[in-house]
């Protein structure tokens, strides 16, 4: 039988790694918001491993699911509420990030769309400045803002 001081140092982990995915996430949303791509994919890169070391306890924490929680034998009774405790602040930090990564997956295809649509423009540009000019044989410039064209 798995011992109720091994949940807790689990738990006390999950916690942990469940703040600095916090914490990440934070960092992740002003990232994007920012378009920084590189230090957005370093974060991303450490978020991984935070997230491969979570699976790992939550393997871990396999046995402790099949177990009755008021069978558990603890050394105290306080120490039975803090790893209650611990639990409640896991639960919610998880709720907090699951809808975190869903506001930084709807910020970043608003991100793609609005550099898809400013690339577009590009390519109309292009095209119609390559237009004229095969039609005139004139060229397209800018002049104080606006284009000219002349021939």
């Amino acid at each position: 039988m798995p011992t109720t001081e091994k949940l807790f140092e689990l738990m006390e982990s999950k916690l942990l790694l469940l703040t600095e995915l916090h914490a990440l996430a934070i960092q992740q949303s002003d990232l994007v918001s920012g378009q920084e791509l590189t230090e957005l994919m370093a974060l991303l890169g450490r978020k991984q491993r935070l997230m491969d070391t979570l699976m790992e306890i939550q393997v871990d924490l396999v046995p402790y699911a099949s177990e009755d929680p008021e069978a558990r034998v603890w050394r105290s009774e306080e120490r039975r509420r803090e790893c209650q405790g611990i639990k409640t602040r896991c639960d919610r930090l998880v709720s907090e990030l699951l809808v975190m990564e869903n506001r930084a997956i709807d910020n970043m295809a608003l991100q793609r769309e609005v550099v898809a649509s400013q690339l577009q423009q590009v390519t109309d540009a292009s095209r119609l400045s390559r237009a004229y000019e095969a039609s005139s044989g004139g060229e397209l410039r800018e002049e104080g803002g606006a284009l000219s064209f002349t021939g």
